[in-house]
């Protein structure tokens, strides 16, 4: 994973400066948004990522992109850019976002699915994952649609993932029949 020892350093170092200004909730909203909208825009991505662009241009755009942040995610960015990080920004916001996790017990249950769940159902389901976790742990849901499940659902937190998917157990069925040496006795 190229640039996760670097994005790691820089989360925590960011980390520090929220905690140091006691921003740490309103930069962890601002980097999930840092994440959303360079997710969202390829031009971005690119714009990041381009050796030709000078620091001043990028500084200056992500300046404006990010004009609603406060003055401790704005002076982030701009260092992140003068020190020529800017194409692992998204990274850095990621592992900020695992950092304030882990310090607030967040942990998070990401449930793929083939149709969109509804909420009764996913309530369900985090409150079964609850069961294997801390007292005090939070549950953050991450909610993904995936077709080729066929149905049924796949859970994952941490390290542990349920898989009650219909494309598995398909796939486990196949497998039976195809190590059955079934010999007729006839």
């Amino acid at each position: 994973m190229a640039g996760f020892r670097a994005a790691n350093r820089y989360a925590k170092g960011l980390m520090q400066y929220a905690l140091d200004a006691n921003q740490t909730d309103l930069v962890y909203a601002e980097m999930n948004e840092v994440i959303n909208v360079i997710k969202k825009s390829d031009d971005l991505r690119i714009f990041l990522n381009s050796p030709i662009l000078d620091v001043k241009t990028k500084e200056t755009t992500l300046a404006q992109i990010f004009a609603s942040f406060s003055p401790t995610s704005q002076k982030f960015i701009s260092l992140v850019v003068k020190q020529g990080r800017e194409n692992i920004l998204s990274k850095i916001a990621e592992q900020f976002i695992t950092i304030y996790d882990i310090m607030n017990n967040i942990v998070t249950a990401e449930i793929t699915s083939a149709v969109e769940l509804d909420q009764s159902t996913i309530d369900k389901i985090v409150a079964k994952a609850k069961e294997g976790l801390d007292a005090n742990a939070q549950v953050k849901v991450v909610n993904k649609i995936d077709a080729s499940l066929i149905g049924g659902f796949v859970l994952k937190v941490g390290n542990t993932q349920v898989d009650s998917s219909i494309k598995t157990q398909l796939a486990t069925l196949k497998k039976e029949f195809l190590n059955n040496d079934y010999i007729p006795k006839y």
